[in-house]
């Protein structure tokens, strides 16, 4: 990773409502609904249906990456493991990073992809530069001003007024841009 202050970001991004928030930078930070559960300092989600059954889990899915390193991580114990928290945030981004290395080569918009893909996901991604490529002018191999104009993401509103498009693109801006500058140096 070239940018370690992104990990700082990120988590920042995913627990802190504001920085002066009690549960900023807490591994028992918690998103709850309904229809999604996002827990800890990477905001590991799980997602159901309407009728109940799960949609997708990021806990279980992360822990292919890395089977006996996260065999004690589970919904049970998320909000008591931080070091395991982080270490799902750190895998997952590399998984990431590592999938668009041979495709992507300039390390700001692979970095940029690896965000938007850890928040929704490395297929939606992969579909989206697909896409750019087929659309004159579009280079499939640049995030800003190319991909992140191309979202395939629902575009019905979810949280506040915001879509799941809205709030990837979103996502990519706040940690790279916002929140990243802050940590460089300190990490």
């Amino acid at each position: 990773m070239p940018a370690p202050n992104y990990f700082a970001a990120l988590i920042e991004h995913e627990s802190c409502i504001s920085l002066k928030h009690s549960r900023c930078w807490d591994p028992t930070s918690r998103l709850k609904s309904d229809r999604e559960e996002g827990a800890g300092l990477g905001q590991l989600t799980r997602a159901f249906k309407s009728d109940g059954s799960t949609r997708f889990d990021a806990l279980e899915d992360s822990k292919r990456l890395d089977p006996r390193g996260l065999n004690e991580l589970r919904w049970d114990t998320i909000y008591q493991r931080p070091d395991l928290q982080m270490r799902v945030v750190v895998l997952m981004t590399r998984a990431s990073w590592n999938r668009l290395v041979p495709l992507v080569p300039e390390d700001a918009a692979r970095l940029a992809m690896t965000d938007a893909a850890y928040n929704g996901g490395m297929g939606g991604v992969l579909n989206e530069r697909r896409a750019c490529g087929l659309r004159e002018g579009c280079n499939p191999n640049q995030w800003f001003g190319h991909v992140e104009k191309v979202c395939l993401k629902s575009t019905k509103p979810l949280y506040a007024g915001r879509s799941a498009c809205d709030i990837n693109r979103h996502h990519v801006h706040d940690v790279l841009h916002t929140r990243m500058p802050k940590y460089k140096g300190k990490v």
